[in-house]
């Protein structure tokens, strides 16, 4: 048969099964606190983004809001820059000149809502720009510089929102 083992190798056993035990315990309870410092952290980061994303929408509704404006002034300009004279006021060499800029020497097509003012015929052959199309094209110009500026406000808020100053 088999002996039994002495009382001092059972208290060496239970103390290595409580010491293992313990040891087990304390492993789990960390790495439950390291998955819920996790879970909390995912949750944080979704926060973020939430908050990230009404920010731009916020920015995106505003920037509509802006352009709906814009656009109503043009159209409201356009009707009183149709009721000027259309008198000649620039002369070819200024209307070239116009054309000129921004465009790396090269003329814009006279139907190029983005270029300098059209030019209209005028006698002898000469292309002059009359007030009508000189005011058409800043109308234009303002409308436009408008445009990009709220573009660029709301990029700025929007990376403002995104990387805060540090307090």
């Amino acid at each position: 048969m088999f002996a039994l083992p002495s009382l001092t190798t059972i208290k060496l056993a239970g103390i290595a099964v409580l010491a293992a035990g313990s040891f087990w315990a304390g492993y789990q309870w960390h790495a439950g606190r390291v998955a819920q410092a996790d879970l909390e952290a995912k949750d944080h980061a979704q926060d973020l983004q939430r908050h990230a994303r009404r920010g731009m929408d916020a920015s995106a509704g505003q920037h509509a809001q802006t352009l709906a404006t814009l656009n109503t002034q043009l159209g409201d300009a356009r009707v009183q820059i149709a009721r000027l004279a259309g008198r000649d006021c620039l002369d070819p060499r200024t209307v070239g000149v116009l054309n000129d800029i921004g465009r790396g020497g090269l003329r814009a097509p006279a139907g190029d809502a983005a270029g300098a003012p059209p030019t209209a015929s005028s006698g002898g052959g000469l292309r002059y720009s009359t007030d009508r199309d000189a005011a058409s094209a800043i109308a234009i110009c303002r409308a436009k510089y408008a445009e990009v500026s709220s573009q660029l406000d709301q990029i700025l808020d929007i990376e403002d929102r995104r990387h805060p100053p540090a307090n």
